[in-house]
């Protein structure tokens, strides 16, 4: 009996510890499969992040308008080609006004800095560019919605017609020149249509090698022009047709004042002429005396010292002079516009054909005083008067006007001034001319150009205004339509930094090529 209750207890432990070790199993079991459950979920969550933010980077940003007009939106891919479109046309416009400083600078400063630099600095800052450019696309998408609200439908053909004026392509010339290709004529041929494909082909083409315009929203640009035309032609405008008018002539007598040049120029002479004396006899130092006595605002406190330069940079007297001096050499009184100038070369550079030079400059007054300003007034009023009562005691206005008129834009027409409106001449004139019935004469009255009579011939309270005026008046009208339109709009621009791409190599390229061009040179002085 004790042995079978033996083996029956061994055989319950036998049994009991399979049972522990399964639950023990099944616990680990449960424990693993929440630990996979969890990872599970984080690794879902992760990848659900991932998914979330490539959609959100590569389908919902790039597919999220830069801005919507009344509902219609403006994507990122039209507004980055019409950037670059607009990009480009800077430089175009930079590269023209570089090219007209050139022409007229006479070797100075760019007369066209100022215009230049805003857009330069338009160009070298994308942001800025931005926003105008969606302002731009804003608008232009506004006048399609405008044109189609109003009926108007701008055909291929005269899209076609329009770029083909504006690229300079004229058929009817070109038939004409072809006509006449057997005579000798000293014009220019007409630009040919195989001409003007080729040449519109280059450029398109360009615009989409540069990622700027497709062909479409190129031609698209032209199309928005002639509908801007044909709304201005449309729609209701407010603005003035006719302006109360005179029909006027007048005589003028400009004062000539005398200038006491001889005593002036022998007095800056003389000072010259001591200036040199103190230098070449006195053994002084140039910079010393140029600091003394030089009348020169822009060298003087610097001894004189105009640096390096080359020809063409200073007027041809002093530049001569300059040019034919050795080294130190200290040149004879040299009388320019300015004055007498001493010229000292204290260094050349043959390899780049500059001299660099100091000078001191004695300046010629070449103005009036007072006294000879005053005589020059009396004399013409004088004048004026006299003539007044020759017309008076009935002599021709015109005959007059012809004989003694100092304006050479109107004597010859007997001082006829036409039909003129308020502002064209001037307050001075306005004030007296549009006091004046028809048929009255002025007094003498002081204007810009001298001093003049005036003869009113005829008045009208609302005389139509000439059709240059006319298309100025509508063109304003029609902008202030349009503002009010795009100020009533639903127009939400939604541009983030973002959204604006850097600017490319090739226009850093010509930034920094720009950027020496555009410092402003100092103006060489004389």
């Amino acid at each position: 009996m004790a042995k079978k209750s033996k083996e029956k207890r061994t055989t319950e432990r036998t049994h009991e510890q399979p049972r522990r070790y399964a639950s023990r199993r099944r616990r680990e079991q449960e424990l693993q499969r929440r630990i996979y459950l969890g990872l599970g979920i984080v690794l879902g969550l992760v990848i659900l992040l991932i998914a979330v933010g490539a959609i959100n980077e590569y389908v919902i940003k790039p597919n999220k308008p830069v801005a919507t007009v009344n509902g219609e939106k403006i994507s990122q891919e039209a507004f980055k080609s019409r950037l670059r479109f607009e990009q480009d046309n800077l430089v175009a416009q930079i590269n023209q006004y570089l090219q007209f400083g050139e022409q007229f600078s006479n070797g100075g400063p760019n007369p066209f800095l100022s215009t230049i630099q805003p857009l330069y600095e338009q160009l070298k800052n994308p942001e800025q560019l931005a926003d105008t450019t969606i302002d731009k696309m804003a608008e232009e998408l506004l006048v399609h919605q405008l044109a189609a609200k109003n009926g108007i439908n701008i055909t291929p053909e005269a899209v076609q017609a329009e770029i083909e004026r504006q690229f300079g392509y004229d058929r009817e010339a070109e038939k004409a020149s072809a006509e006449t290709s057997d005579t000798m004529t000293n014009t220019a041929p007409a630009m040919t249509e195989e001409d003007f494909n080729q040449r519109y082909k280059e450029y398109t083409q360009g615009l989409v090698t540069k990622g700027s315009l497709s062909e479409a929203e190129f031609r698209d640009i032209f199309a928005t022009s002639l509908m801007r035309e044909k709304l201005a032609e449309t729609v209701d405008l407010n603005y003035v047709t006719t302006e109360e008018a005179i029909k006027a002539r007048y005589i003028v007598i400009k004062p000539e004042p005398e200038v006491p040049l001889v005593k002036r120029e022998a007095d800056a002479l003389k000072k010259i002429t001591d200036a040199r004396a103190r230098i070449v006899d006195g053994g002084e130092d140039f910079a010393a005396v140029a600091k003394e006595v030089s009348e020169d605002p822009g060298s003087g406190a610097n001894g004189g010292d105009l640096g390096c330069f080359g020809k063409g940079r200073m007027v041809p007297e002093f530049e001569e002079a300059a040019f034919s001096l050795a080294k130190d050499e200290v040149s004879q009184p040299i009388k320019t516009d300015f004055g007498y100038h001493l010229i000292q070369v204290y260094d050349t550079k043959p390899e780049e054909e500059q001299v660099c030079a100091r000078h001191i400059l004695a300046r010629v007054d070449r103005s009036p005083d007072q006294e000879a300003i005053d005589k020059a007034d009396a004399d013409a009023l004088k004048t004026l008067e006299a003539l007044k009562a020759r017309i008076e005691a009935g002599e021709d206005f015109a005959t007059i006007a012809k004989e003694n008129s100092t304006d050479t834009a109107t004597a010859e027409k007997g001082g006829d001034l036409g039909w003129l409106f308020k502002g064209e001449k001037g307050e001075a004139f306005d004030n007296v001319a549009f006091a004046l019935k028809a048929g009255e004469l002025s007094d003498p009255v002081k204007l810009a150009d001298g001093y003049a009579l005036i003869l009113v011939e005829e008045k009208d309270a609302e005389h139509p205004v000439g059709e240059d005026e006319l298309k100025t008046r509508r063109q304003k009208a029609f902008n202030d339509w349009l503002s009010a339109q795009v100020d009533a709009a639903d127009i939400e621009k939604s541009l983030t930094a973002d959204m604006i791409p850097p600017l490319p190599a090739d226009l850093l390229g010509i930034i920094r090529s720009l950027a020496p061009q555009l410092q402003p040179e100092q103006p060489p002085t004389q």
